[in-house]
């Protein structure tokens, strides 16, 4: 990392949320994302609050803390234990703090406890073709680009490609 601090990734909290909104709202960040239209504060909070009740089994929701102040987010969703995958997320919301480290240092938090904590075989996620800091970022940090999956979801008026990436356990553990 080029700077010195200390990176923490826990367990996401209500008082995350309304940071996690900001982020939301913003355009730049929603179009890299995938928010058509950004849910108000309280419609964000009462999807929260189902995971913070236990309502959402198959999804795990992590904040990014520097220096004590949430930057971004990371999650697993999807959660298939029969199968041993889940999807992935990873967010550096503070522009401030993107690019410097911190992004991989959660992604491989996220790797080692979906592996080591879950047992799962595969992490997998998909990013719009126009990411193309998303996709610098995966293939710099170890995932496996499976394929572009055309014209795959409609977003922003268009059908976007989608970049499909995945990261085995077996490549974790060499």
């Amino acid at each position: 990392m080029s700077q010195i601090g200390t990176i923490i990734v826990r367990q996401v909290t209500p008082s995350d949320v309304p940071i996690m909104h900001k982020w939301e709202c913003d355009d730049q960040i929603g179009r890299l994302v995938g928010v058509e239209k950004p849910r108000s504060l309280e419609e964000m909070q009462n999807g929260y609050n189902q995971y913070f009740e236990g309502l959402k089994p198959t999804l795990h929701l992590f904040t990014i803390e520097y220096n004590g102040q949430c930057v971004g987010r990371v999650e697993l969703g999807n959660l298939d234990q029969e199968n041993g995958h889940a999807a992935f997320g990873i967010l550096i919301g503070e522009k401030d703090f993107q690019n410097k480290g911190i992004g991989s240092f959660a992604i491989n938090y996220l790797l080692n406890f979906a592996f080591n904590n879950l047992n799962l075989i595969k992490l997998y996620g998909e990013v719009y073709d126009f990411n193309l800091s998303s996709q610098t970022f995966l293939t710099k940090n170890g995932f496996h680009l499976d394929g572009i999956l055309r014209k795959h979801e409609f977003f922003r008026g268009e059908h976007r490609d989608m970049f499909q990436y995945s990261f085995l356990r077996e490549e974790y553990l060499k």
